[in-house]
């Protein structure tokens, strides 16, 4: 019997992303599930808050993967604490979202963007920030409230592929955030 070939990607989509850690991770999954059910649910591992992505390609592309990677290197902030204590949704989805807008969180993605236009990598081109965490895909009514929240210390952002068509992200990339640093060894 010939072996089967697995199936190709429909596209591949580069992002950079927060990744809550595995404890929240499985504690918001939990939440989605005992308040919309099991089906269409995020698996924890790939729950995620992005901040800047790429339109789609039809296949890898190693120059912008290393023009991302420098873009990652370039980056530099300081860790902080997110907390996403809004639940939102419309007729598609259902998300996370802060209730409040995160200094920190908008300045490094601003970084992020600024990195990424130094080195000639393309934000797509419809996207704009809204900070927030997919948690159900679904038929349903719009929903907009506060909840109690989820929250974590964020102290890396990644790079990730998307095989689209897969569910299959792969990380390329990981940069711890720092606090930044006086040159002349003071206390900032």
């Amino acid at each position: 019997m010939p072996a089967v070939a697995a199936p190709a990607p429909l596209a591949h989509r580069y992002f950079f992303a927060l990744l809550p850690d595995a404890v929240t991770a499985r504690r918001i999954h939990a939440f989605a599930e005992q308040t919309f059910g099991a089906k269409g649910l995020m698996r924890p591992d790939r729950l995620h808050v992005t901040l800047a992505i790429t339109p789609d390609f039809d296949g890898p592309d190693p120059d912008l993967t290393a023009a991302l990677l420098r873009a990652g290197e370039a980056v530099a902030a300081a860790p902080f604490d997110i907390m996403l204590d809004r639940l939102s949704g419309g007729q598609r989805t259902v998300a996370l979202r802060p209730e409040y807008s995160l200094s920190p969180l908008r300045a490094l993605q601003a970084g992020i963007a600024r990195a990424m236009a130094e080195q000639g990598a393309a934000m797509r081109p419809d996207w704009r920030f809204s900070p927030h965490l997919t948690l159900v895909y679904r038929d349903g009514d719009n929903v907009s409230q506060a909840i109690e929240g989820f929250s974590w210390a964020v102290r890396e952002f990644v790079l990730i592929k998307s095989l689209v068509g897969l569910t299959r992200h792969e990380v390329l990339g990981r940069w711890p955030l720092r606090a930044a640093t006086d040159p002349q060894h003071m206390l900032i």
